[in-house]
């Protein structure tokens, strides 16, 4: 999974929820590194924050989707200012509201992926709060 996330202590909680459900990650701070990532990896799921330095998350997601495996790829908007449909008419997949938690985060793997490590970890600390 690619976690575009410019606040660094918001960036580590997800990596945290992440580890506990046993999901790799590489996480960015920003829309021109995460466009750099996925042209030399192959994501899952991108959660893309919005309000970026250097390329918002709307211009990010826009460039991926026209790259190799970018429209198949999810891209779920996490941001506290924007509504469902506006990360929809952004390129967006879905939208998951900060903050969120680790519920969230399963519930996103399990709606937009096949992994099924998520269903296995389902119990797993979902009152832990997040960014």
């Amino acid at each position: 999974m690619l976690v575009v996330e410019d606040d660094e202590v918001s960036a580590q909680a997800v990596r945290v929820m992440l580890d506990r459900l046993a999901c790799s990650v590489d996480i960015v701070e920003d829309g021109a590194k995460a466009i750099e990532s996925f042209r030399h990896h192959r994501y899952d799921l991108v959660l893309m924050g919005w309000q970026l330095p250097v390329m918002d998350g709307f211009e990010a997601t826009a460039r991926i989707r026209t790259m190799p495996g970018g429209r198949a790829t999810p891209i779920v908007g996490t941001t506290a200012g924007r509504d469902r449909a506006e990360c929809l008419a952004a390129g967006m997949n879905d939208l998951m509201p900060k903050p969120f938690r680790i519920e969230n985060l399963r519930q996103a793997l399990l709606r937009w992926t096949a992994w099924p490590g998520a269903k296995e970890n389902s119990e797993c600390e979902s009152g832990t709060t997040c960014v």
